[in-house]
Formats: structure tokens, C-alpha cells, sequence
């Protein structure tokens, strides 16, 4: 599958235009609880519009994704801008997370349930994760995609930050997507 998700996304990205958006309004809401030091990662980063928002907000960031187009255009766009991250292509499902502890880890439209058990132990005491994920919701308005695999099920992100302060949760119809949002804190 590694080999095909590649294809796939490096395809995506070389058809891509224009340059990673801003981070989620959402996400600047909760500013003051996001760190300004410290180290970053961005989870299945693509184009990096989350590494570039904690590269901007001073963090030490690595963005890995599968796909090397995507991890290019994260690297031009950071050099456009001045900031500095750093990419690693990566087979999460082969490999998981790269080693160390992290301040903020960031995770953006991709689900493997068990890289979110590994982020619990990846965040520094007092580190946060933000993520979001579309949810089985999803499959009311269009059955047909994305594949289910993809999709959390309800309450799944909510339960994979069992043991982490939640300062942030929503599940729903967000626009015209179903959603799952998540700030948490590591004690």
C-alpha cells in the first residue's frame, strides 16, 4: 500500500498550484495554547501548512509525510518565507513516529489509530496535540469517499487523548464535512 499512497500523493502534489494555506482558523483561535519553542512535528505534513505555522511561531519543526513532491513544496514554501524546517519522507504505517519528544505534534487529515497512542508518548510534558480528522459522519452525504478506513468513528480522536488534558474537542458537520478537532495537553 506504502508504494501506491506515494504515487497517489505525489501525484496530488505535483498537480498543485497554489502554496499551503494559512493554519486553520481554528487553530489560531488557540493560539496562547500552542508552544513558541521547543520542537514541532507534522504529521503526514504534505505540503507543510502545519509545520509552517509552528516553524512561524519559532518551534524546531520536522514535517514527514510519504510523499517527497509534497515535502518539497513544504521546503520552498519555508524557504519563501524565511523560516526553517526540516522534512523526512516516511512510511508511518512501516515506521510510526521518528524518535525524541516533541512540544507540539500536529496531525492534519490522516488517521492510523495507532500512531495515535504513539503520540501520548512522543509529547513532552506539557507538549499539545493538535489534530483533525473526518469522521464516519462522512459517509451520510457520500458513501462512496473517502474509503472508511480513513474515517474516525465517533468519539475515536476524543478517546485517543485518553490520559491528556483536552483543552479543545469538536465532532460534527463543519461546513460541509464531518470532523473531529482536538487540542490536547500533556501533563
Amino acid at each position: 500500500m506504502a508504494e501506491e499512497d506515494r504515487v497517489k500523493w505525489d501525484k496530488k502534489w505535483s498537480e498543485r498550484v497554489d502554496r499551503p494555506r494559512s493554519s486553520p482558523g481554528w487553530v489560531a483561535e488557540l493560539d496562547a495554547e500552542i508552544p513558541r519553542d521547543g520542537r514541532g512535528l507534522d504529521v503526514a505534513a504534505g505540503a507543510g501548512r502545519l509545520a509552517l505555522y509552528m516553524a512561524r511561531r519559532g518551534l524546531d519543526v520536522t514535517a514527514v509525510d510519504i510523499s517527497p513532491v509534497g515535502l518539497t513544496l513544504a521546503r520552498e514554501a519555508a524557504r519563501d518565507e524565511g523560516v526553517k524546517i526540516t522534512t523526512s519522507v516516511r512510511d508511518l504505517e512501516r515506521h510510526g513516529l521518528p524518535e525524541g519528544t516533541w512540544n507540539a505534534i500536529a496531525c492534519f487529515h490522516y488517521r492510523q489509530p495507532d500512531l495515535f497512542l504513539q503520540f501520548r508518548g512522543a509529547l513532552a510534558p506539557g507538549g499539545v496535540l493538535i489534530a483533525e480528522v473526518a469522521t464516519v459522519a462522512s459517509l451520510e452525504r457520500d458513501p462512496s469517499k473517502p474509503s472508511a478506513r480513513w474515517l474516525a468513528e465517533r468519539n475515536e480522536l476524543l478517546r485517543a487523548c485518553e490520559g491528556l488534558d483536552v483543552v479543545y474537542y469538536r465532532e460534527g458537520w463543519l461546513g460541509e464535512r464531518a470532523i473531529a478537532r482536538v487540542l490536547a495537553r500533556k501533563r
